[in-house]
C-alpha cells in the first residue's frame, strides 16, 4: 500500500508529530537531536535506532500485545526523517536502500508490507494495523519540493556494527544515494 507524501508529510504532520513524540522532541528540521545525517543537494536523511522497549510501549499504546510486536521490536530499528528543501521532485524507496554491515555484507529494509503480512497471519486488530501504518517510514515516497516525512524502518537482520545506510533516490536529473555511516543498533 503507497501513501502520497501529501498524505503524510502535510496534512497529518501533528498526527506523525504525535505518533512520534517517543522517539523525538520537536519539529523535524531542526528541534530534533538526530544522531546521524546525510545531505546531497538539498536532499536529505535523518536517522536515530530505536529501543525494543520504547517500541513496545508505543505499539502497546495502540493495540499490540507485547508478545505480537516482539519480532518488530527486536529487530535493528531507526526513526528516519526525510526532507526535500531542492527545487526537484524526488522519489525514494525502500527496496533500493541498503545496510552494509562492517563485514561487507549487504542487508536489505523490511518493508511495512512485510510487517502487514505477519499482523494479518497474527490476527491483530486493524486500528493497530492501522497504527503501524502510520508510523512507519514507506515503502515509495514521492516529495515535492518542501515534503518531508518522519517514519519508522527495520532491517531485516542486524548488520555487524559500526554499519552505513545506503539511502537511494531519484529525480530529473537521475539516481543519487545519501550515505549514513557509524550506525549501530539500538543497545537495550
Amino acid at each position: 500500500m503507497r501513501y502520497p507524501v501529501a498524505c503524510l508529510g502535510r496534512m497529518p504532520r501533528t498526527l506523525a508529530m504525535l505518533g512520534l513524540a517517543l522517539f523525538a522532541t520537536g519539529s523535524l528540521g531542526t528541534d530534533i537531536e538526530w544522531r546521524h545525517r546525510a545531505v546531497h543537494d538539498k536532499v536529505s536523511l535523518m536517522a536515530n535506532p530505536l529501543g525494543v522497549a520504547s517500541r513496545i510501549s508505543f505499539y502497546e499504546g495502540r493495540g499490540f500485545t507485547s508478545r505480537a510486536i516482539e519480532p518488530y521490536a527486536q529487530a535493528c530499528g531507526f526513526s528516519f526523517g526525510m526532507l526535500n528543501e531542492g527545487d526537484k521532485t524526488i522519489v525514494t524507496q525502500l527496496q533500493s536502500w541498503r545496510a552494509i554491515g562492517a563485514d561487507g555484507e549487504e542487508i536489505a529494509l523490511r518493508s511495512p508490507e512485510e510487517w502487514e503480512a505477519d499482523w494479518l497471519d497474527a490476527n491483530i486488530p486493524e486500528p493497530a494495523r492501522i497504527a503501524f501504518r502510520w508510523a512507519q517510514f514507506q515503502s515509495e515516497i514521492t516529495f515535492e519540493p518542501g515534503d518531508w516525512i518522519m517514519g519508522m524502518a527495520t532491517l531485516a537482520s542486524a548488520p555487524k556494527p559500526p554499519f552505513r545506510i545506503l539511502a537511494r533516490y531519484r529525480d530529473n536529473q537521475g539516481d543519487h544515494e545519501l550515505q549514513l555511516d557509524k550506525l549501530h543498533c539500538a543497545d537495550d
